[in-house]
């Protein structure tokens, strides 16, 4: 599975990971504003479960590490309004040089100068089938299955690589790993599908367990890692 800027663990190479025990919410005006925008962007664009996060995935890599959280966000939110229509590429760019000419915001340049990745366009025939769903009754990405979980809490399983780039909530670092299921969740609507409007294709999702050394040789001893995967990523492990 392709790895993109996201999708970090267990390399090397990033220094630490900077901790602030009183750090406080916003480290500038901008990043509050920024915050504050996140309704209104959603509401104009990304209104897929996982779009947002796929946009973020799709950025430079110096979009994407070199603003920090919220630069990262205002980055993700040009795309977006630029992928959707709202704002035109000339409009983008007065955008981009008004900021890059003294404001205190990041310069998160991607639609202007073509630095996002652009949007994949998935094979439908790769993931797994469309399944109707009762309504729910709230805004919700829960659904509710007829079919029975195919894993049970204990048993065995293994993630192959994803077959298709894109958004996936599968961590490249798990693939061909075995893992052992811990709890199973509520079923979910599938992101690797809704993210690029292919459907919901709901899945059981599950909590599984993997032994950090199984991942990292050099990980912590008797240490666990528990990560969320959905159904359809996971096979029996023999």
């Amino acid at each position: 599975m392709e790895r993109g800027v996201h999708d970090l663990g267990g390399a090397a190479g990033y220094g630490p990971v900077p901790h602030e025990p009183d750090e406080p919410p916003f480290h500038a005006d901008w990043e509050r504003r920024v915050f504050g925008l996140l309704g209104a962007v959603a509401g104009a664009s990304a209104k897929r479960p996982g779009e947002f996060r796929y946009a973020l995935e799709r950025l430079a890599p110096d979009d994407y590490f070199g603003h920090g959280y919220y630069g990262r966000w205002l980055a993700g939110f040009e795309l977006l309004l630029a992928e959707y229509g709202v704002v035109s590429p000339e409009e983008m760019s007065e955008v981009v040089a008004r900021r890059v000419g003294g404001s205190a915001a990041p310069i998160a340049s991607v639609s202007p100068a073509g630095r996002a990745v652009p949007f994949v366009a998935k094979n439908p025939a790769l993931l797994p089938s469309d399944r109707p769903t009762p309504p729910p009754q709230r805004r919700t990405v829960r659904r509710d299955l007829s079919e029975p979980p195919r894993f049970a809490v204990g048993d065995l399983v293994v993630a192959p690589p994803s077959p298709q780039s894109g958004h996936t909530r599968l961590p490249a670092y798990v693939a061909d790993t075995p893992g052992t299921v811990v709890k199973v969740h509520p079923a979910e609507v599938l992101p690797d599908s809704t993210a690029h409007d292919l459907g919901e294709r709901a899945q059981h999702v599950y909590c599984v367990g993997y032994e950090a050394q199984s991942l990292w040789p050099d990980a912590e001893p008797n240490a666990t890692v528990h990560i969320d995967l959905y159904e359809c990523y996971l096979r029996p492990a023999s």
